[in-house]
């Protein structure tokens, strides 16, 4: 059988036959005529993902309460649990993201006059809308009683195709008693370690595709330029002075812990927003989106992560953990339902740096003045609108009337840069008020050189603002900034004011 679908300068790969045996796969559907029927596998050969994945994912966006439901119906087994995602999820393969390999394997076998058949361990009611859109002559899956992976799958296509026998293409090591059976091994993606397990159980396989994902991709999925974002955490300290090494050993293990919980956070979020990544311009090469990252090994690593990060939080102190507990609390909250609410989203994602500089008080013990506070909500507010501001305005430049998965139209962009503008101005009144009040006069030398933060902070919020609407912004306000010489110039400044005061 002659693999199609790959590009002509990157040729499949083929395993080298085991010393002293005859090239034993050269396929003997190379012959005209052949008429062997071409099983394919789905989740991760088919199409970039998991099908039970995504309806859970789905299934919890649309429903938060459906959570509860979940261990109940896995107690009935795997089979059971995907019949019940699958009644009450639609995922259109529109929105699933197809291996094109694969796609053209399927379409030179049908019009070579082969049967094709799609055998997953999804259930039955998740595979047939693929099987229709490929114009497969039929699907074997699982029916809600029997969950059809590994030896049930191959006793499945040996009874039913019997002494005619069958071509499988498959990508994981379940799949290792289904390539048994098979007249035909074709791999797709796989790792080294399992192309050669495959090779020593039959000697012969074909690879489709060296794209196995790697621990970079998962790395990549954490998010972890994000974590600048938990600098925060050490903003009480920086404001209250405090050089005491246990306020500050304390802090930095609260900067871990809220890594950590950042992260499993972004998961979350990526899980329930992959329909619309896929369509985005720039999101649809996130890990995730792009299938170099499977989503049940990371929604296993995201449960480890929150669980982690609360934990060393609790560790600092019970109030840093109930803080850590609160964000994760809000992180699903926003995942599954407060995204989608016009200007709340904002109110929460500024919210998100909030509680990091509240925990951080909380884990070294520093009291917070109200004018900080002040100054914190009103900054972090206007990032958050340059976030949404940003998006809308990549839509609008797209032709698109809406921003997918949220709650906002184009038509909102210039009040949501009038409200960015009013609430970035306003941080900086805060902060002129704070520079002139008590506290700092007990704290600064020369408090009179902090005036010189004011008008960089208003260079930079203007700045950032005319970029945006320019289209010239990231998605993400905090990537645009580590990547901005203009950013980190003004960031010096500041630093420089605050050291000229001290």
């Amino acid at each position: 059988m002659k693999l199609h679908g790959v590009a002509p300068e990157q040729p499949p790969e083929r395993a080298a036959p085991p010393s002293g045996k005859a090239a034993a796969d050269e396929p003997p559907a190379d012959a005209v005529g052949d008429t062997t029927p071409l099983a394919v596998d789905v989740d991760g050969t088919l199409i970039r993902g998991d099908l039970l994945a995504e309806g859970i994912a789905r299934l919890l966006t649309a429903s938060p309460a459906s959570l509860l439901a979940l261990p109940w119906w896995l107690a009935g087994g795997r089979a059971r649990l995907k019949r019940k995602v699958a009644e009450r999820t639609t995922l259109a393969p529109a929105s699933l993201q197809l291996n094109s390999a694969v796609v053209a394997e399927v379409r030179a076998a049908k019009a070579a006059g082969r049967e094709v058949w799609l055998s997953s361990g999804a259930d039955a009611k998740a595979v047939e809308p693929l099987a229709a859109t490929l114009d497969a002559d039929g699907h074997i899956a699982s029916d809600g009683c029997v969950n059809l992976v590994g030896a049930a799958k191959a006793a499945a296509l040996t009874s039913r195709f019997g002494e005619q026998g069958f071509d499988y293409i498959g990508n994981a090591r379940r799949d290792l008693p289904v390539w048994r059976q098979a007249r035909r091994a074709i791999g797709v993606n796989l790792s080294p370690r399992l192309a050669a397990a495959v090779r020593a159980l039959r000697g012969d396989v074909c690879l489709l595709g060296t794209d196995h994902g790697s621990g970079a991709d998962y790395w990549r999925a954490l998010r972890p330029h994000q974590w600048a974002k938990n600098i925060l955490v050490f903003a009480p300290l920086l404001a209250a002075h405090s050089l005491t090494p246990s306020a500050w050993q304390l802090t930095l293990g609260l900067f871990v812990a809220f890594c950590a919980c950042a992260s499993a956070g972004y998961i979350w979020n990526d899980l329930a927003d992959l329909p619309h990544d896929r369509s985005h311009a720039n999101k649809q090469r996130r890990p995730l989106a792009s299938g170099a990252a499977r989503p049940a090994p990371l929604a296993a690593i995201s449960v480890a992560l929150a669980v982690g990060g609360v934990a060393l939080a609790l560790w600092m102190s019970l109030a840093a953990g109930l803080y850590a507990l609160c964000y994760l609390g809000l992180a699903a909250a926003y995942t599954l339902w407060l995204k989608r609410r016009v200007f709340l989203d904002v109110v929460v994602l500024s919210g998100f740096y909030s509680l990091r500089v509240l925990a951080g008080a909380a884990a070294a013990a520093v009291p917070l003045s109200p004018w900080f506070l002040a100054l914190l909500l009103f900054a972090f507010l206007a990032l958050a609108i340059l976030k949404r501001q940003t998006e809308l305005k990549a839509m609008a430049d797209a032709g698109r009337a809406d921003v997918p998965g949220r709650g906002y139209v184009a038509e909102d962009l210039a009040s949501l840069t009038a409200l960015g503008a009013a609430s970035g101005f306003t941080s900086v009144v805060v902060l002129a008020l704070y520079i002139q009040s008590d506290k700092v006069a007990a704290l600064y030398e020369r408090p009179e050189a902090l005036w010189l933060t004011c008008p960089l902070l208003l260079y930079w919020l203007g700045r950032t603002m005319v970029l945006a609407n320019r289209g010239r912004v990231d998605d993400d306000p905090i990537l645009f900034a580590l990547r901005d010489r203009a950013s980190w110039i003004t960031a010096a400044g500041i630093a420089a004011a605050v050291a000229a005061a001290l």
